[in-house]
């Protein structure tokens, strides 16, 4: 390959420069991007607006407004084993702090006021410091959202007992409370009462929650049952526990195979929650239902009921007829019942329900708080804007009831929401008069207005795609209310999503979604199916009569008339058609079509902070670019123009101040960073989806504060291969099935950007290539061909044809072809240029490549329309996006069959044999070959047996044709190849593939051959596993040669920084070896691993303009690192209590005037100081110290000034050339992009304000000259007319 000739590039000939001191070289860690663990944990503060992810690595996310979020390592890995994952994480809204707790029952508890001030901020950013930590002897269970009023945070362990650690004094509390369930199940034995018994190894503490409006009333639920603990008395004084009778489900079924049917049960407690009146608590079971509870009242719930069914407590003869409960009876047909929605209701014959993981009790504001809260509306004061569906329930007093869980098999999986009516106290009659009917305890008519408080007056829920798994609110002000009052937001964690491909690395599964909550409110009255109403003849509970819900006929159950005798009525009687006193009946105008449901029903959705890649997010691999900045600017100004317009704007969170470190050692110098070039990150995700973000070092450094997030997401780039897939005009493709039957196996293989061209080209592992191109959005365009995929989407079997079948633009075809042989005609190239939406800038679909010939192994784009795909089937192909077309087969033809040799007739030109071998590299460049320095487009082609093919193409009569006879060297040093650049002689750029080189190209085709005394007009690098080798215009002299013994490169890459260039190669065990160019000369040697032991290297994507890129090691190792750590952007300052809102006093109970049941509270609520005093005794240690003072966060945002100039002596200058003055301002100086555009916008709109104004004072100045003309005529014409009078008289 290479001649003996001496060498005839100039041995001067250095582009590397300074950059061959090893000083300039210093590997460092920049950032780590995305999360570092499965999300196992979710927090708000509303006051800091704040949320906290915790995950199973042991570190918590926080986030604020954009600029603002922070890692912060709670339980790092250790000798002793691996991170401890978050359990529970909370923080205390108005003392500023974050409390967490692992796996290894750890409490830590961390300041948000007090943040660490390292002299090295870049291994050790800004966090909050630690307060205190203690280590529990038991497993932790359950904790208490800790309230502004006191400083404990109250929790339960797995035996039972109660515990407080003192926020404030960071120690555990001496209040120690045992298991009162466990004292409550001796006295039950003692006390001889038939089946009671106690639980084996003792009754297990499950959750707690504090009265919303009486701090001395705590319930704490175990396992049997619930407790009601006075902290003020120091003892148990309620007990509250479900019991269900023989004969009645609960959440169960009635086809239980273990006959526990007839037997008394008592599911077991979950989670509970206080109505935020504080007058009924509701309690979840392990069975999936409800009981629902007034405190006043400990002996008999008020309502027993499951999302879907009321009093499920009290036995249904007509389910256990049907269920063939009672062998003696013939069952009877039921009528399937149906949502709201138009789904099934699942009967409460075969509804196993799962239990019920979590309840959240919403309310809203009263009339008082929401006049103030229209009036604020505008202000910082009000929060987020007051929603039309926030007054519709704030004007009629609702509740809503959020349950996780206790939904049936086959049941749409979400978050689902009850709602409730307004609580309206009865009017009981004066002490002295006639005696108050009482039932179990309580008045009668105070129970029928409690019950009538619970009758749901309508039903919704957030559909997920996947079961959910946990959820938290976004209140819009308060701390308080169990943090549901008046919320904004919804976050939703959702189990992992088996439709997305899986890969083999660690990866965070679990989805994340946020809502616009609440939801419109439902005016459909739902349908409650066993809904019991007792009524009172007379005095006493006598007759008991049960009556179905007021319901629309069509959807009713039907049932056999029966005779119903007077008097005692059993369970099964006929139902009366005459609805309960105070239930309202539904109207027509109150009724709504199913569609007007669906309409009214759709969830907004909100982004959440771009770090959380997780679930459908989780990046399966990455690569970063820089672009010039023209290019740039189109890309990310959609974004800039429509800021606050987006159609899924990001969650409602403004905590916390993020100020970039200009004043620490080692800060970068704001002139000098502005000259940097704008990158993008490009990332692939299971969802087939790619993703763009912007992750420009500018985004660190300006303004003061920060305002952006890092990464920048650019939502209207993204490109969704899900939306192309189901269209029906490409139904017919492999691709498309695959997406309709099994989505986990449509997977993103590689991702290619043209950065000049805006051309994405993305490989599928089916062998398809899909190719996009930039365009930007047209006015006034509509999508009418939009498909929208309902509940997934996923039809299977023969429905799954039909409807893939059903209008579709192709005609059908059989799975099996007239010959016999499996499989369908597929055409090559099938344009889909017709499916791009232009209502905004973005990545429109061009052309779906289907060549049959496996997975796609290497891709090389280029920016003058050519694309080079070899597959692992030891095949090429070349394509042109001006037909687009294929312009060269290597190795198949056109029906994608393996050509073992060429034919002789007839054959197509564009079908070469292929070689035995894969390809190792290909590179686009234009540039001259041998002798022939004429620029022509050509790809380099390195196979891996050592052997590397050039094609050349040429136009004829303005089409692209590629040279059947392409030059080839062979060399087995060259075997394994990963890498080529081709060089400029002169300069040491890259010839790359542009617009401009190709046009020069095509006008020096008849350009003269080189002489062989002229100058080198190209210098190739090629780099394989064990060698770099450089020559001159590829089959000339050798000018350097790198043979590697003991390492083994796995990739190689050419960087320029500050125009001096380098090659860069990494082993496979994490070194980065680095050589001038271009004689290969080593540089330097560094480790790309902190420590001594060497590690194996994830797939690296250089910036080649910096030095700095980024190293994906698996999908929750995504790190941005450099080669040159010098002035680089440090993490920035951080203040978290930047922003706050007001803290509301604590919530009181209702007063006697206003709430029949007030005398509940028996006296002076108990204040938070009380409370703390109670808990935390006599002996209670002193308040620690508050830190001092520390230097105001915006100050580290000031460029710092220069030093002044000393007075000493200056030498006397030795050179006798005139320096010349440069200039004031750098020509690549300029203002960043971001306040560039934006400013921009604001010009915008102030010179259309401007211009509008102008026409306005026009048009005023035209009314004025109008009137004044108008005055002066009529004067004219009166002098005209006195002078005619006085002319006569005179």
């Amino acid at each position: 390959m290479f001649k003996s000739k001496a060498p005839s590039l100039s041995t001067d000939t250095d582009f590397t420069k300074n950059l061959k001191e090893t000083s300039f070289y210093r590997y460092g860690h920049l950032r780590s991007l995305g999360v570092s663990g499965e999300i196992t944990a979710l927090a708000v503060d509303p006051v800091l607006s704040l949320l906290a992810v915790g995950t199973s690595s042991g570190v918590v996310h926080v986030f604020g407004q954009p600029a603002f979020q922070f890692a912060l390592p709670v339980s790092g890995a250790s000798s002793s084993g691996p991170a401890s994952g978050i359990k529970f994480i909370t923080f205390h809204s108005g003392h500023h702090r974050l409390i967490a707790i692992d796996t290894n029952n750890t409490l830590h508890s961390f300041s948000l006021r007090d943040m660490t001030d390292h002299p090295n901020p870049s291994l050790h950013p800004t966090l909050p410091n630690r307060e205190g930590a203690y280590s529990l002897w038991g497993t932790i269970t359950a904790i208490d959202q800790p309230l502004p009023s006191h400083t404990h945070l109250f929790l339960t362990l797995k035996d039972g007992t109660m515990l407080a650690w003192d926020l404030s004094r960071h120690i555990l509390g001496n209040w120690k409370v045992g298991n009162c369930w466990s004292e409550y199940e001796e006295r039950m034995v003692r006390s001889g009462i038939p089946g009671r018994r106690k639980t084996a190894g003792g009754p297990m503490a499950t959750c707690m929650a504090i009265n919303p409006r009486d701090l001395n009333i705590m319930l704490v639920g175990y396992e049997g049952g619930v407790v009601a603990w006075d902290f003020q008395k120091n003892a148990v004084t309620k007990t509250f526990e479900m019991i269900l009778p023989p004969g009645a489900p609960g959440g169960g079924s009635y086809q239980d195979a273990d006959g526990s049917l007839w037997t008394e049960r008592t599911p077991s407690v979950t989670c509970l929650v206080w109505r935020p009146d504080g007058l009924v608590f509701a309690v979840g079971h392990s069975d999936g239902c409800i009981t629902f509870w007034a405190y006043s009242e400990s002996d008999k719930p008020l309502i027993v009921r499951t999302i879907t069914h009321e009093d499920v407590n009290v036995a249904d003869a007509d389910a256990l007829f049907s269920a063939g409960a009672l062998d003696t009876q013939v069952r009877s047909k039921r009528k399937v019942e149906l949502d709201v929605d138009g789904r099934p209701i699942a009967p409460a014959i075969s509804a196993n329900r799962e239990p019920i993981f979590k309840l959240s009790w919403a309310g809203f504001p009263d009339q008082a708080e929401l006049k103030s809260l229209m009036a604020a509306q505008g202000t910082e004061a009000a929060g987020e804007p007051l929603s039309s569906y926030s007054k519709d329930y704030a004007e009629r007093g609702e509740t809503l009831l959020l349950v996780l869980g206790g939904q049936s098999p086959g049941e749409r999986p979400g978050i689902n929401i009850i709602q409730f009516p307004a609580y309206k106290p009865p009017i009981l009659p004066r002490k002295g008069t006639a005696p108050t009917t009482l039932s179990e305890g309580m008045p009668l008519q105070e129970r029928y207005a409690y019950r009538d408080s619970l009758m749901s007056t309508g039903s919704t829920n957030y559909p997920t795609k996947t079961p959910p798994e946990d959820f938290v609110l976004l209140p819009r002000l308060s701390p308080y209310f169990n943090l549901s009052h008046d919320p904004v937001a919804l976050i939703v964690s959702l189990t992992p999503d088996p439709t997305l491909n899986q890969i083999d690395a660690r990866q965070a599964q679990r989805g994340l979604e946020a809502y616009a909550f609440p939801p419109p409110r439902s005016t459909a009255i739902p349908l409650s199916p066993g809904r019991k109403n007792f009524l009172s003849p007379g005095e006493g509970e006598k007759i008991v009569q049960f009556t179905p819900a007021p319901v629309n006929q069509s959807s009713s159950v039907s049932s056999s008339p029966r005779a119903v005798s007077p008097g005692w009525r059993l369970p099964w009687s006929t139902p009366s058609p005459q609805p309960s006193p105070g239930l309202r009946v539904p109207t027509p105008d109150s009724l709504m079509s199913f569609a007007a449901i669906r309409k009214s029903r759709a969830r907004r959705r909100y982004r959440l902070p771009s770090a959380l890649w997780t679930g459908h997010l989780s990046v399966l691999g990455c690569e970063i670019h820089s672009l010039p900045t023209p290019t740039f600017k189109r890309l990310i100004s959609w974004s800039i123009e429509t800021a606050g317009e987006e159609p899924s704007p990001r969650i409602a969170l403004h905590g916390g101040m993020a100020v970039p470190d200009l004043q620490s050692h080692g800060a970068p110098d704001v002139k000098v960073a502005k000259m940097e070039s704008y990158r993008v990150l490009v990332t692939f995700h299971p969802d087939a989806t790619v993703r763009f973000w912007d992750v420009s070092p500018h985004l660190l450094i300006l303004p003061t504060p920060l305002r952006f997030e890092y990464p920048g997401p650019l939502p209207h780039l993204s490109i969704s291969i899900g939306e192309y897939l189901k269209h029906p005009d490409v139904a017919h493709l492999p691709l498309a099935k695959l997406w309709e039957t099994d989505r986990s196996k449509v997977r993103i293989k590689s991702v290619h950007l043209a950065r000049e061209a805006l051309e994405c080209v993305i490989t599928m592992s089916t062998g398809e290539i899909i190719v996009t191109k930039f365009g930007e959005g047209k006015k006034n365009a509509s999508d009418d061909d939009e498909i929208e995929e309902l509940d997934g989407g996923h039809v299977h079997g023969e429905g799954a044809l039909e409807a893939k079948n059903k209008d579709s633009y192709f005609p059908p075809q059989s799975p099996e072809s007239a010959d016999g042989n499996k499989g369908e005609w597929v055409e090559e190239v099938t344009e889909i240029g017709h499916l791009a939406r232009w209502r905004q800038d973005g990545f429109k679909p061009v052309a779906i490549f289907t060549l049959k010939r496996g997975e796609a192994v290497r891709c090389a784009v280029s920016d003058i329309g050519f694309i080079a795909v070899a597959f692992d089937t030891k095949s090429v192909a070349i394509l042109d996006m001006r037909g687009p077309d294929v312009i060269l087969r290597e190795g198949f033809d056109e029906d994608g069959v393996l050509m073992k040799r060429k034919k002789r007739k007839n054959h197509n030109v564009q079908n070469v044999v292929g070689e035995s071998s894969l390809v190792g590299a290909m590179k686009w460049v234009v540039s001259g070959l041998g002798n022939d320095a004429s620029a022509r487009p050509r790809l380099i082609v390195s196979y891996a047996k050592g052997m590397t093919k050039i094609y050349t193409l040429v136009n004829v009569l303005g089409e692209w044709m590629v040279e059947t006879k392409p030059p080839t060297f062979t060399n087995d040093s060259l075997a394994g190849p990963i890498a080529s650049y081709v060089l400029d002689a002169m300069t040491g750029s890259e010839l790359l593939p542009t617009a401009e080189s190709l046009t020069a190209a095509i006008h020096s085709q008849h350009t003269p051959e080189a002489k062989k005394d002229q100058p080198p007009h190209c210098i190739w690098i090629a780099a394989s596993k064990k060698s770099i080798r450089a020559a001159v215009n590829f089959n000339g002299e050798r000018i350097a040669k790198v043979e590697l013994e003991q390492d083994e490169l796995s990739e190689c890459f050419y960087v320029t920084r500050f125009g001096q260039k380098i090659v860069v190669g990494i082993t496979t065990t994490g070194t980065a070896l680095v050589y001038s160019v271009p004689f290969l000369e080593p540089i330097i040697r560094t480790d790309l691993f902190f420590g001594t032991q060497g590690r194996q290297v994830g797939r690296i994507s250089f910036d080649d303009r910096s030095g700095d890129f980024v190293e994906y090691s698996g999908p929750l190792e995504i790190n941005l690192r450099t080669l040159f750590h010098f002035r680089k952007p440090l993490p920035p300052r951080l203040d978290p209590c930047s922003f706050k809102r007001p803290i509301p006093p604590q919530p009181i109970p209702l007063s006697a005037s206003s709430m029949v049941g007030a005398w509940i509270w028996g006296g002076a609520p108990l204040t938070g100081s009380q409370l703390d005093a109670i808990v935390a005794g006599p002996k209670r240690p002193p308040m620690p110290k508050e830190p001092g003072p520390k230097k105001p966060i915006i100050s580290w945002g000031k460029v710092p000034e220069d030093a002044p100039k000393s007075t000493a002596p200056v030498m006397p200058k030795r050179t006798a050339v005139a320096k010349q003055r440069g200039p004031t301002r750098d020509a690549r100086e300029r203002q960043d992009v971001y306040s560039e555009m934006t400013d921009a916008a604001a010009e915008r709109g102030n010179m259309l304000d401007d211009l509008g104004e102008q026409l306005n004072n026009v048009s005023v100045s035209a009314t004025n000259y109008l009137t004044q003309a108008r005055n002066a005529a009529m004067k004219e014409a009166a002098k005209s007319t006195a002078k005619g009078v006085f002319g006569k008289l005179l």
